[in-house]
């Protein structure tokens, strides 16, 4: 719990004031965050080029299975659920739900119990959100196609409450140059909730997420990933699930690895979430 509020104070100084540079171009604007910054210096490890592709998250395994997508690498919580249908990398960054509330009711929502008292619950749909809603709040979820979507209805009174990455809410609201640090507030669930960790989602049965695993492992004891960190305020919750790097790691030549580097470029699937890939202003 202290890096996740670590995490939060160290968004309101790390917000808005580093460029960034990424191969996803999104029409005239960059598209920029830690995981596509990290995803960008794996890429050039692996002398490929990194194609970003926006998916639905609803439909993510579809997109990871029938090959239109290499990676889910978008601030993706590991679970023995999604272990099932997915090979993930060792845990790279720690997170925890909070709930969000419009300022305004920050007073009478101050924790899980008072939560439970609202009406209108939001999160992303098939998100850790939703599983927070159902299973600790004991609401139905009113569902909604992204993370981002959740600050708009909360905002806007659509919803009483959303629950979103703590990551995600640093961002956009305890920042004082986030979006939202005027409409809206964090609630934090306490014990309810425990943290969570990001991995990277590859093929079930890939290789692929064993090369990431030595690659990362690599950037992590150059610094490389902890500089990333860093840029986005999140040098408190990076860790190293990767193992230690073995200079004598044979790539594999067969597999998903070989389809890849065949290929020439990784394809990761995203979808639009601060500060882990969003579009540059």
């Amino acid at each position: 719990m202290k890096k996740i509020l670590a995490l939060i104070f160290a968004l309101v100084l790390g917000v808005g004031g580093v460029m960034m540079f990424t191969a996803c171009d999104k029409k005239d604007k960059k598209l920029i965050g830690f995981d596509i910054e990290l995803a960008q210096a794996v890429a050039e490890k692996l002398d490929l080029k990194l194609e970003c592709r926006k998916i639905s998250w609803e439909a993510k395994e579809t997109e990871l299975s029938t090959k239109l997508i290499d990676t889910i690498w978008n601030g993706f919580t590991y679970s023995e659920d999604r272990a099932e249908n997915i090979d993930f990398t060792g845990y790279y960054m720690e997170n925890k739900q909070v709930a969000i509330v419009q300022k305004k009711d920050a007073s009478k929502y101050t924790d899980l119990e008072s939560l439970k008292t609202a009406s209108v619950f939001t999160a992303e749909r098939t998100s850790a959100g939703e599983t927070v809603i159902q299973e600790v709040l004991k609401k139905e979820n009113k569902s909604v196609d992204s993370q981002l979507m959740v600050f708009t209805e909360v905002s806007t009174g659509a919803s009483d409450v959303g629950v979103v990455d703590s990551t995600m809410a640093g961002y956009y609201i305890t920042s004082e140059k986030g979006g939202y640090h005027n409409s809206l507030a964090v609630v934090d669930l306490g014990d309810a909730v425990s943290s969570e960790y990001y991995a990277i989602g590859c093929r079930k049965n890939s290789n692929f997420d064993e090369v990431l695993n030595h690659v990362l492992a690599g950037l992590w004891e150059d610094g490389t990933i902890k500089e990333i960190a860093t840029k986005y305020g999140l040098q408190d919750v990076i860790l190293n699930g990767f193992g230690k790097y073995d200079e004598n790691y044979v790539f594999p030549t067969d597999g998903d690895y070989k389809e890849i580097k065949d290929s020439g470029k990784i394809v990761l699937g995203y979808t639009v979430f601060a500060p882990m890939a969003y579009n540059e202003a």
